[in-house]
């Protein structure tokens, strides 16, 4: 017997054993079938088997790709918030040890801005990267390409300390960035392709829950008391490695997707083994997923012979403008992803010891408002996969973007008056929650997840691609320029944030077309079109 009959034998036995106990607990209720994909004009088959949902291997690798991929992302922007100083008076230490000379001070912030930023940067680039290596190496062998990144991350971060190497920060924090900007672009696309309608609303949001439980735990982890401290602020950085190796525990254990091994690898035989595994069914129990994979390979093949534009191969930006169906989907996607950072919520998060200290709260007071709006914002991007399956997009995004906006104001209000009276700074604390909470109920999870239901199969790789992309720079241009705004502007620089938030409200208004069905309506509607 092989290795990999062993392996699918073992988790077979290990499947079937928790089967019955899965089943009872998220199996629908009423026992209506369900189909199970869309096809690339956003139609759905109606005659889909979908008695098991979900699987053991489907919740395995749903929790240990978060892990391995987006978590890390969200951990590494959380964590330097609380010991930037501490960080700060190594880069000079590590300057005066190799150069013989001390930074001063605006050179200093400079150098922390491009500590901060520099991870953004790489984040650009690796949402670039993420879909393209997924289609050549592919969705398996991408995780380890990611999780490699991290390790290697966290072993510099590890090591500069002792190194006194300022430079070994900076690229490790690089490296870093592109293992998570690959994470954003790849983790939505391979779970898309492992979904079905009854998990699809789950796994299209694990990207944003995982990034913010990812940014709390490390909000969490850099306190002062806990790792946030000159003796263990290394530690706290390298700590990054710690969820990939998880991922890493049981990766060879994890499925490729069907549809990449039947549609773009013509593997037929590995296809249906990993459909199986995947499903916990036998092979004759998945006809017609079977033949919804057949019949878009048959598309595929065909379009490609005939060199026509609607391949997935040979989607470009040109192409997507071109088709009229598409235009102002595209531009609506490219908005919503750079509204996600107008908002201004990693501004906040990046500064946020900074900004209420400067306005007057103390050290306790500061941390224990970081914390709250970590705590909510999971919580509320955690609460969006059950306002996604229940109200409308358009609606959501709206009551966002206008509740941002007013609470951005207030938030600068508070901020200003903070001197008048001992109460304001507990009105400052309320407003920056509220902000979160408006954040979380559109402008945060929905870009993540609006593509897949806006944009056809094919073109829908380079759409994520591309809306990654827009929200890493945007992050990396407002973590490079907020310090300098802010020492220009104050609090006056919250009125950036809040115009920008308006702004992309008044255009999906009129532009963004509403995507929602009734869970009971997917047989009969096209999402599209």
């Amino acid at each position: 017997m092989s290795v990999s009959d062993r392996r699918d034998r073992v988790w077979g036995s290990v499947d079937r054993a928790l089967n019955v106990v899965i089943r009872s607990h998220l199996e629908d209720s009423d026992g209506v079938q369900e189909p199970f994909l869309t096809d690339s004009d956003g139609k759905r088959p109606t005659s889909v088997n979908q008695n098991k949902p979900w699987s053991l291997l489907l919740i395995v690798t749903a929790v240990s790709t978060t892990l391995g991929t987006v978590f890390p992302a969200g951990y590494n922007i959380g964590i330097l918030n609380s010991p930037q100083q501490i960080i700060k008076d190594f880069c000079n230490a590590s300057v005066l040890h190799n150069h013989g000379t001390i930074i001063k001070e605006t050179p200093l912030e400079l150098l922390w801005a491009n500590i901060v930023s520099i991870f953004l940067l790489g984040g650009g680039v690796g949402a670039v990267l993420g879909g393209s290596i997924a289609n050549k190496i592919g969705r398996k062998n991408t995780l380890l390409v990611i999780i490699s990144l991290n390790v290697i991350a966290a072993i510099l971060f590890g090591t500069c300390g002792l190194a006194k190497s300022v430079e070994m920060l900076l690229v490790g924090r690089l490296i870093l960035g592109v293992g998570a900007g690959m994470s954003t672009s790849f983790m939505p696309l391979y779970m898309s392709e492992l979904s079905t309608p009854a998990t699809q609303n789950v796994l299209g949001l694990l990207c944003p829950v995982g990034i913010n439980i990812g940014l709390f735990t490390g909000q969490v982890l850099s306190l002062e008391k806990l790792l946030g401290n000159e003796e263990n602020w290394n530690l706290l950085l390298a700590l990054t490695c710690v969820p990939a190796l998880l991922c890493l525990v049981v990766w060879y254990y994890l499925p490729e997707t069907p549809r990449y091994l039947f549609v773009i690898q013509q593997k037929t035989d590995m296809a249906l083994k990993e459909l199986s595994r995947l499903r916990g069914l036998p092979i004759d129990k998945l006809g017609p997923e079977i033949e919804e994979l057949r019949r878009e390979a048959t598309r595929v093949t065909a379009e490609t012979t005939s060199d026509s534009m609607n391949s997935q191969s040979n989607w470009t930006l040109k192409t997507i403008w071109a088709q009229k169906s598409l235009r102002w989907p595209f531009v609506c996607v490219m908005v919503m992803h750079f509204g996600n950072q107008m908002s201004g919520i990693n501004a906040v998060l990046y500064y946020s010891t900074d900004i209420f200290m400067s306005a007057g709260l103390d050290k306790q007071q500061a941390e224990l408002a970081i914390l709250g709006a970590g705590f909510v914002n999971v919580v509320m991007t955690a609460s969006v996969i059950f306002l996604t399956s229940r109200f409308c997009r358009r609606s959501l995004m709206m009551i966002s973007t206008s509740g941002i906006s007013i609470f951005l104001i207030i938030l600068a209000l508070c901020i200003y008056f903070i001197s008048k009276a001992t109460w304001i700074s507990y009105c400052c604390i309320t407003a920056l929650l509220i902000f979160v909470v408006f954040f979380d109920l559109g402008v945060g999870p929905l870009p993540f997840f609006l593509p897949s239901e806006l944009i056809p199969a094919g073109p829908r790789p380079l759409v994520m691609s591309l809306g990654c992309l827009i929200n890493w720079l945007t992050n990396y241009v407002i973590g490079m320029t907020f310090p300098l705004l802010q020492n220009l502007m104050g609090v006056y620089v919250f009125a950036i944030f809040a115009g920008g938030t308006f702004a992309q409200a008044v255009f999906l208004f009129f532009k963004l077309p509403e995507t929602f069905q009734s869970p009971r309506s997917f047989s009969s509607a096209t999402i599209l079109h």
